[in-house]
C-alpha cells in the first residue's frame, strides 16, 4: 500500500463502511463488539493513525482543556507548588488524550485577565482553575456553559480539589505541642486567601482543644506570604515581654523570613514550621507541610476529563491528604537567656 493508510483502507480491510470505522475510532457504542474487534485488528495491521483534529470535529470538541492560573507568569514559573500542580495536570490530560493550554495573568493586568481571553467556545472544552488568587472571571465562563474544576476552595456547587489545609495545620501544632511548646506564635496569610487560611486556623484551634489547652490570641500576626513579611511579623512577635517559643507560619516563605530574623537577631532556640514544603524547605531544614501538589493537579484534571466524557463527579469536594515533613527547625523549647528578648529587633523594619 502506497502512502499513509486511510480510513477507507481500514474499512476495506475490515469489510465494513468507513462510517463504521469512524464510529469505532470515536468510541461510539452503536457498533457491536465483534465488528469493533475486526476494525481494531485492521487498524493495527495497517498502522492507521486517526487524525486528532478529525476526531475532535466528529465529537464537537477541541480535545484541549485550559488551566487558568491567575498569577503573573514570573510568579507562576518560579513557584514550586504551582509548577508541580501544572505538571500533574498536564500528565493526566495527556494520558487521557487531551492537550493542556496554560493561561496566566497578563503583564500589568489583574487576575481577571487570565480568564478574558476565553470568550469563544471554540478554544477549549473545559477549565481547571487554580483558586489561590480568587475566582474572579470564572462566573463568566460558567455562564457560557463550560465545565470547570477548581483547584482550591469554591462554592459548593462546583467540583473542587484542595489540600487538607486543616489537617496539615493540626499536624504542625500537634507536633509542636508534643515537643513541649505552649506559647506558639502564628503568622497568618493575607485576608483575601480566607478559605485556605480559615481551614489552617481551624486546624490550629482544634489541635490546642484536643490537647485541652488554649492558645494565646495575642501571639497571632499576619503576612503576605513573602519572606519580608515573615521577618516583619517576627519583629512584632518577639518584641514583647513573653515571646513565643515556637512560630508556625502559614507558608514556607514567611517561615523562612522568621528563620532569617532569628538568625540575624541572635535569638536561638526558637522552633519554626511552615506550610507548602517548597524546595527551599529541606535545604533550610524547615519543618513543613507537603501539599502533594502534583496529585492536586492530577486529581483535578481527572475530574474534568471525566465530566467531558459524561461522568459527573460523585462528590463535589475532593481533599488530597497533606504530609508533615519534620526537620531540624523544630526542637523542644529551651529557656531563653535573660535580656535576649529584643536583641536585634531593629534589624528589620516592621
Amino acid at each position: 500500500m502506497a502512502g499513509r493508510p486511510t480510513m477507507r483502507d481500514v474499512a476495506a480491510a475490515a469489510g465494513v463502511s468507513h462510517q463504521t470505522v469512524s464510529r469505532v475510532v470515536n468510541d461510539e457504542r452503536s457498533v457491536t463488539e465483534p465488528v469493533r474487534e475486526r476494525v481494531r485488528a485492521a487498524i493495527t495491521a495497517l498502522g492507521y493513525r486517526p487524525s486528532a483534529g478529525g476526531r475532535a470535529m466528529a465529537r464537537g470538541r477541541t480535545e484541549v482543556v485550559a488551566l487558568v492560573v491567575p498569577h503573573a507568569a514570573g510568579f507562576t514559573f518560579g513557584n514550586d507548588h504551582l509548577m508541580r500542580l501544572i505538571g500533574g495536570a498536564e500528565q493526566e490530560v495527556a494520558a487521557r488524550g487531551y492537550g493542556l493550554l496554560l493561561s496566566t495573568r497578563e503583564p500589568g493586568g489583574d487576575a481577571m485577565s487570565a480568564f478574558t481571553r476565553f470568550d469563544r467556545r471554540s478554544l477549549v472544552d473545559g477549565f481547571l482553575v487554580e483558586g489561590g488568587a480568587g475566582l474572579t472571571g470564572l462566573s463568566d465562563l460558567l455562564a457560557q456553559g463550560y465545565p470547570a474544576v477548581v483547584i482550591g476552595y469554591a462554592d459548593d456547587d462546583l467540583p473542587m480539589v484542595h489540600p487538607d489545609d486543616e489537617g496539615g495545620a493540626y499536624a504542625v501544632v500537634q507536633h509542636l505541642l508534643a515537643l513541649g511548646h505552649r506559647r506558639i506564635g502564628i503568622v497568618n496569610g493575607p485576608a483575601e486567601n480566607h478559605l485556605a487560611m480559615a481551614a489552617r486556623r481551624t486546624g490550629v484551634t482544634r489541635a490546642f482543644a484536643d490537647a485541652h489547652l488554649h492558645p494565646d490570641p495575642t501571639l497571632t500576626d499576619r503576612g503576605d506570604f513573602t519572606a519580608e513579611s515573615g521577618q516583619a511579623a517576627a519583629v512584632r512577635l518577639f518584641d514583647r515581654a513573653d515571646p513565643p517559643t515556637a512560630v508556625f507560619a502559614f507558608n514556607d516563605g514567611m517561615a523562612l523570613g522568621v528563620l532569617q530574623w532569628l538568625r540575624e537577631s541572635g535569638t536561638p532556640g526558637i522552633s519554626v514550621a511552615g506550610f507548602d514544603d517548597t524546595s527551599a524547605a529541606p535545604v533550610a531544614g524547615l519543618t513543613s507541610v507537603a501539599l502533594q501538589s502534583q496529585d492536586l493537579g492530577r486529581r483535578a484534571a481527572q475530574l474534568l476529563v471525566d465530566q467531558l466524557n459524561g461522568k459527573p463527579p460523585s462528590e463535589r469536594r475532593t481533599i488530597v491528604p497533606s504530609r508533615l515533613m519534620v526537620r531540624s527547625s523544630t526542637t523542644p523549647p529551651t529557656q531563653p537567656k535573660s535580656g535576649s528578648r529584643r536583641r536585634g529587633s531593629h534589624n528589620v523594619k516592621g
